[in-house]
């Protein structure tokens, strides 16, 4: 693959308007085509061409779950990880969030954030696509859920404290107008928290990185240039451990305080070559990553069949 053009892409870059861009795959992880490239203004990632609106709204709506899960409805196992996910979040964040907020889960799955929020003592409700997962939600944690595609949302009457959006934003073919209109739903100081994949991870297979519902992909640099460009105050934006996934803190600016500015600092894109494959396969954190991994999936077979492991987010009555 040559990658030492700059091909005319089929549509700009929804983040700057370039045109200009490196191809950075042309495989889906499952070996199925789809170009994915890399904007050489921003740095931003994204599959070319997008998907249009309804071809996302139908297919979050109905087939992305079974395509990327293999499931309608959320398994004991799902929900077990996705709780504890949520716990160490909160762990995470708890220092970042006021009292008692009033905040909004935007893709909120199976609804193990909210319950967690809710127990500690926020005011939450969530948007979910998947009628499925919306309804597991209500019915396991009697939170409220809205089942409507995030495309659709309007702008709510009263604004939220907090917008949470977990593995959302590399959902959404435009992620520059969600940050700005997610913006006119918070006060002055209100926070906007992100997480998303990083794209740019020397800890993820090349070769395994991309496929059609991850339509935009971020790296630490074209994340930090979004949230500026969306005109956010940005307050932190750090790595996990295997640097896999990006979490940005977002606050909205005083009514008297500057726009931040916007310029895009970009890094060097990871780009899927033989090259870049056999280097995942040789570097030691690819079998110690291996090797953790092997060691939760023990820890969770043990917690969903031993008396007395379950977690305090999965406890909770139907008060309804």
């Amino acid at each position: 693959m040559d990658n030492t053009h700059s091909p005319v892409a089929k549509s700009p870059c929804p983040l700057c308007q370039r045109l200009e861009a490196t191809v950075a795959s042309q495989r889906s992880r499952t070996g199925d085509p789809l170009t994915t490239l890399s904007c050489n203004h921003c740095g931003l990632f994204r599959n070319d061409p997008l998907p249009t609106s309804e071809e996302l709204r139908r297919f979050h709506e109905v087939e992305y779950r079974e395509s990327y899960k293999g499931i309608r409805t959320p398994k004991p196992r799902n929900v077990y990880r996705s709780a504890r996910l949520a716990m160490d979040r909160l762990q995470r964040l708890t220092r970042r969030l006021p009292q008692a907020s009033k905040i909004l889960d935007v893709g909120s799955g199976s609804g193990e954030w909210l319950a967690v929020l809710k127990q500690a003592g926020h005011r939450v409700c969530g948007v979910e696509p998947d009628p499925f997962y919306g309804e597991f939600a209500r019915q396991r944690y009697a939170v409220q859920v809205e089942t409507k595609g995030i495309l659709d949302l309007a702008r709510p009457e009263n604004p939220f404290d907090v917008i949470t959006l977990f593995h959302v934003l590399e959902h959404l073919p435009d992620p520059l107008a969600a940050l700005q209109n997610f913006r006119d739903w918070l006060p002055p100081g209100g926070l906007l928290i992100i997480e998303v994949p990083n794209t740019n991870s020397v800890h993820q297979n090349p070769a395994g990185r991309f496929h059609p519902a991850h339509v935009i992909g971020f790296t630490k640099e074209s994340l930090q240039f979004a949230g500026a460009a969306g005109g956010w105050e940005q307050l932190e934006i750090s790595l996990d451990g295997y640097e896999r996934n990006l979490l940005a803190v977002f606050r909205k600016p005083l009514a008297d305080a500057p726009l931040p500015a916007a310029s895009p600092a970009k890094a060097e894109p990871l780009l899927t070559t033989p090259a870049t494959v056999a280097r995942y396969y040789f570097q030691l954190s690819t079998y110690t990553r291996f090797f953790a991994r092997m060691v939760q999936f023990a820890r969770e077979w043990l917690a969903l069949r031993l008396p007395g492991q379950s977690l305090p987010a999965l406890d909770q009555p139907n008060r309804s």
